[in-house]
This record gives structure tokens, sequence and C-alpha cells, in this order.
């Protein structure tokens, strides 16, 4: 849905400066806050997929004992960082729906709309990486 709304702001953008000499002014703005929408919220599923980028430099040269051992330890330091993460991010959206920032730019978008994605992002990974730890002991 987000990579759609960014290809429609940047085609609706390309004809506005082209045809009509004008533009939204919001266009970057917009198809940013989309993108990380993209990546964020395709964090969970990207690891549901087993398509996230893996280097098996050291995982080769180990034996499957060592291996599963490497796999457990790496998923709960990653729970770990994404959990730190998502707490951090989750006082940040709060903060900023507090304090009523806005974007510094000409729709001064409220900023806590476009920051809500990452903690809910770093939640749907989190709950995905808890999901792959649970599996190997079932």
């Amino acid at each position: 849905m987000f990579l759609s709304l960014i290809v429609l702001i940047i085609a609706v953008e390309i004809v506005l400066r082209s045809v009509f000499n004008t533009s939204t002014l919001i266009a970057d703005e917009y198809s940013a806050y989309f993108f990380v929408g993209v990546v964020l919220l395709g964090l969970g599923f990207t690891l549901k997929e087993g398509a996230h980028i893996r280097i098996t430099l050291v995982t080769s040269l180990v034996g499957e004992r060592a291996n599963q051992v490497l796999n457990i330890m790496s998923t709960l330091a990653a729970i770990a960082i994404t959990t730190f993460a998502l707490y951090h991010t989750s006082i940040m959206v709060f903060e900023s729906w507090q304090l009523d920032m806005t974007a510094d730019t000409i729709s001064e978008t409220p900023i806590f709309l476009s920051q809500m994605v990452i903690p809910a992002g770093l939640a749907m990974f989190d709950l995905q990486l808890a999901a792959n730890f649970l599996k190997r002991f079932l």
C-alpha cells in the first residue's frame, strides 16, 4: 500500500511540474514517510519468509550444533536490540504527541503520525523474532 502511495504521489508531482508548472510541495516529504513505512512494516514479514540477508561465512565453518547455538544467540541478541529500540521509539512517539511537534515543512505534519510506524514495525519484527526463537524449541 505504501509503495503504491509513493508511486501515486510521485506521478502526481511529475504531472503537476511538467504540465502545470507547479508542485504539491509535499511529495518528497510524504514519499519519505511512506518509504519508512515500507521498510519497517516489512521487517517481520521478511524475516518470516527467510528473505533477510544472511552472512554465512562463520556458520559455514562450524558444525551443525555450533550453528544452532549461533542462531539462538543471534536471535536473542536481535530480540534484545529490537526491544530496546521499540521501548525508546515508543517514548519518542509519545513525547512528540505530547509536545504537539510538527514537521518543519510547509505541510506541518504532526510528527507523531509519521513516527508511529517505527514502533509498530519494530513490534511486529520483535514478535516474529520471538516466534522464530520459540520454533527452535517446539
